[in-house]
C-alpha cells in the first residue's frame, strides 16, 4: 500500500508541474519538495502572488470554501454575495490585539493556506476535504482530505495539524507528535468514521459500510501531515530534518511519504501575519454588496 501513497505523490507531483506551467495565474504560491528519507517528506510553501492569497483566505473566512476549490481547479466562476454583516464579522476577527487573540487569529489563517495548499498539490486527483474551520481556535481536527478511486474507496486519507509558532521543534514534540499517535493507535477513529461520512454523504449505505469497513482503519493509507513555521536556524535541509526528529516513532514504516510537512519561513512569522491580515481586510471591503 506505500507504493500507492507514493504513485499518489508522484501524480500530484506531475499535477503541479503541469498547473506551474499552464494555469500558474490562478495560484497564490508555488511549492518546492525535499526527500528528508527515509523520515519526512517536506513540502515548502513559497509565496508566488500575495495578494492573490489574500482575497482567496479572506473568501475563505467569508464561508466561501466550495468557490476556491473551483478556482484552484481552474475553472471560472463568480464569489458568491456577502452580507455586511458576515464582512464586519471577518473584519474584527482580522484585528486582534491581545497575545491569546493575536495567536488565535495567526493559526487560524495559516490553516486557511494550508487548506489552499492541499486543494494545490492534490489537484486533478479526486480529493475531497473538509472545510476550513468556521472559528479561531475550533476544537478538532485541523485538516481532513481524502482521495477516492475510481471506484469510490478511499486512496488516502489525510491529517493534518497546523502549528504557526515561534516555538517549532517543541510544539511538534509535545503537541503534533502525541497527537499523530494517537490517531495510529486508533482513538480518533469513531471521529473520522463521523468526519468522513459526512464527506461522502452522496454515497449510498452499502458503498459507505464498505468505506468503513474496509478503508478508514488501514493505517497504510493514511498520510500524516504537519503544517509547520520553521526557525532562521532551520536553515539546512540537514537542521530542517533535525526539526522532525521522532515523527518516525508516532507514524511508523519505512516510507517517510506517510510522514509529510508543510514548512512556511519567515524572518518575522507575527509581522508577516500583522501585514497579511490588513491585505485580507482591505479585500474584504471590496465584497460589500
Amino acid at each position: 500500500m506505500d507504493t500507492i501513497i507514493l504513485d499518489i505523490l508522484i501524480c500530484h507531483t506531475i499535477q503541479n508541474c503541469y498547473l506551474n506551467t499552464i494555469n500558474v495565474v490562478l495560484m497564490p504560491f508555488n511549492h518546492s519538495n525535499t526527500d528528508h528519507k527515509p523520515l519526512v517528506h517536506e513540502t515548502h510553501l513559497l509565496i508566488n502572488d500575495l495578494q492573490k492569497l489574500a482575497g482567496q483566505v479572506g473568501l475563505l473566512l467569508l464561508g466561501h470554501h466550495r468557490h476556491i476549490a473551483a478556482i484552484l481547479a481552474a475553472k471560472n466562476g463568480t464569489a458568491p454575495p456577502s452580507t455586511n454583516v458576515m464582512i464586519d464579522r471577518a473584519q474584527r476577527q482580522l484585528t486582534a490585539t491581545t497575545d491569546p487573540e493575536i495567536w488565535k487569529r495567526d493559526g487560524w489563517l495559516f490553516q486557511m493556506m494550508t487548506w489552499i495548499s492541499v486543494r494545490m498539490e492534490y489537484s486533478g486527483l479526486n480529493l475531497i476535504s473538509q472545510a476550513p474551520h468556521t472559528n479561531m481556535a475550533q476544537h478538532g481536527i485541523d485538516g481532513l482530505a481524502i482521495v477516492l478511486t475510481s471506484t469510490k474507496r478511499i486512496e488516502a486519507l489525510i491529517i493534518a495539524e497546523d502549528k504557526y509558532t515561534e516555538n517549532p521543534r517543541p510544539t511538534l514534540k509535545d503537541k503534533v507528535w502525541p497527537e499523530f499517535k494517537l490517531f495510529e493507535e486508533g482513538e480518533f477513529d469513531s471521529q473520522l468514521v463521523t468526519q468522513i461520512t459526512m464527506l461522502l454523504g452522496n454515497l449510498d449505505d452499502d458503498e459507505l459500510e464498505t468505506i468503513i469497513k474496509d478503508d478508514i482503519y488501514k493505517k497504510e493509507n493514511r498520510i500524516y501531515r504537519a503544517g509547520i513555521t520553521p526557525l532562521s536556524t532551520h536553515s539546512t535541509p540537514k537542521k530542517t530534518k533535525r526539526l522532525f526528529n521522532g515523527y518516525d516513532d508516532c507514524v511508523s514504516g519505512t516510507n517517510q511519504i506517510r510522514r509529510q510537512t508543510l514548512t512556511f519561513r519567515q524572518a518575522d512569522i507575527r509581522q508577516w501575519m500583522v501585514n497579511f491580515s490588513s491585505l485580507i481586510y482591505d479585500f474584504l471591503e471590496t465584497q460589500r454588496p
